[in-house]
């Protein structure tokens, strides 16, 4: 694509445009920079080996049967998910794709009508629903449904 002349009426011709930046009026970048840039490229490592660091980006090879099936028998016991991924650090979609795929009959975990009340006490208390959600070892959801059920009003988020 072609670029464009910057016109102002009052003040003539106030530089070139091109069409795929609204930053050409900064001209090139000092030399400088761009060699600190080059030294850090040179530095940088090629490629990330996680084989070599002892860990696999995928969480079936960083888990052996054994531990897969411990974690089976301990969800199809009751342990929830949020403990399963505290006890064995694992993020919680990669928990669930695990479980899904060993066939396990996922569950919705209830809180019990003493977390319940605890989790309306602590939100009144002015704790935010994720750190009640922490301290009951459930999760944000869970505890939000909770609230909303028990007529709880809900304070706005920070930021929002």
């Amino acid at each position: 694509m072609r670029g464009y002349v910057i016109y102002d009426r009052r003040q003539g011709v106030q530089g070139h445009g091109d069409s795929h930046s609204n930053k050409s009026h900064r001209g090139q970048p000092p030399l400088e920079q761009l060699q600190k840039l080059a030294d850090l490229a040179r530095e940088a490592p090629k490629r990330v080996d996680m084989a070599a660091a002892g860990k696999s980006w995928l969480v079936r090879r960083r888990l052996n049967d054994e531990l897969v099936s411990e974690i089976v028998s301990k969800y199809r016991a009751g342990i929830g998910t949020p403990q399963l991924c505290l006890d064995y650090g694992i993020s919680k979609p990669s928990m669930l794709g695990l479980l899904h795929t060993q066939g396990v009959q996922m569950r919705r975990q209830p809180l019990t009508p003493k977390q319940r009340t605890q989790a309306v006490e602590l939100y009144a208390s002015g704790l935010a629903i994720k750190p009640v959600a922490d301290r009951l070892g459930s999760s944000f959801g869970a505890v939000h449904r909770v609230l909303i059920a028990e007529g709880v009003k809900l304070r706005p988020r920070p930021g929002r």
